[in-house]
């Protein structure tokens, strides 16, 4: 059927209309809906945001800002008519419930965190990095304990295996620097150190159960990181480490983005996803 005749036969199904109203009316029957899962992430934050106003202003802050980049996406994934505006059938109201009293911050980005994480199930892959992202900084917030590695699945042994060097890379740089440091860096240096050889024994172990577990390299070539220059001094050193630190983090959020996707068979991998997210969350909040 031609385009000509499709529109034809869709006009059909409306009511009798003439002009710009019979397309009008066509668009709002057949145009693009928002994604309700956005949808309902974007008024979940927004209604936190209300809650946590007087409470906690820079958690409030974070819901709004999080409220705003969900409603955009939503925009972004309608598209836009000539006039820069959503198809009329993708027009979403921003609305709020009516604000809670006695709200528990902790309690609330508790929440927050579960349902955006469920929703990395629901949501379209154009918006996958988005919404774990969201994830991440949610569980940043809390910061929780890293839970317990779950059983490696064969899609995931790849993927662990990429992430242990690098944990061992990311040692070799943070001891590196150590010897750079000052003093009163040694202390924050120690506790990166802590949580990576932790990372490394939980890698180790998961991929021990399904394959041959790779050790570290006799050594490693210091290098640069994306523009920083090795250290030589304690200043060098601190910036050194912030930007390992920081590689960390993306490193860490990529692969996390990467397994909420689902395996070419369809399965979901919510256990690996899910510890991803946490360990990202970890590192962000260093």
């Amino acid at each position: 059927m031609t385009p000509i005749a499709t529109l034809t036969a869709l006009a059909a199904l409306v009511p009798a209309l003439s002009g710009c109203q019979a397309v009008d009316s066509v668009v709002d029957y057949f145009g693009p809906r928002p994604d309700e899962t956005l949808v309902a992430l974007a008024r979940s934050a927004d209604n936190d945001a209300q809650n946590l106003a007087d409470v906690d202003a820079n958690a409030s802050s974070l819901r709004a800002d999080q409220a705003d980049a969900l409603y955009a996406e939503v925009k972004r994934l309608c598209g836009l008519n000539n006039e820069g505006n959503a198809p009329r059938s993708c027009t979403v109201e921003r609305t709020t419930d009516a604000p809670l009293s006695d709200v528990d911050v902790a309690k609330t980005l508790n929440a927050a965190a579960h349902r955006t994480r469920d929703a990395l199930s629901e949501v379209s892959s154009e918006s996958r990095a988005l919404v774990t992202n969201q994830a991440i900084v949610l569980d940043a917030w809390d910061g929780a304990e890293l839970p317990a590695i779950p059983e490696l699945e064969a899609a995931d042994l790849e993927s662990a295996t990429s992430l242990l060097n690098w944990e061992y890379e990311q040692v070799f740089g943070l001891d590196f620097a150590r010897s750079y440091a000052s003093p009163e860096m040694e202390a924050d240096i120690d506790n990166r150190l802590s949580l990576h050889e932790k990372r490394i024994e939980a890698l180790q172990g998961a991929i021990g159960e399904v394959a041959k577990v790779p050790q570290p390299a006799v050594a490693y070539q210091p290098t640069e990181v994306a523009g920083v220059a090795l250290p030589t001094d304690a200043s060098s050193a601190q910036s050194y480490v912030d930007k390992l630190g920081w590689n960390d983090t993306l490193k860490w959020e990529d692969a996390a983005s990467k397994a909420a996707a689902p395996t070419a068979e369809g399965e979901e991998r919510v256990a690996w996803r899910n510890w991803l997210i946490a360990v990202a969350a970890q590192s962000r909040g260093l």
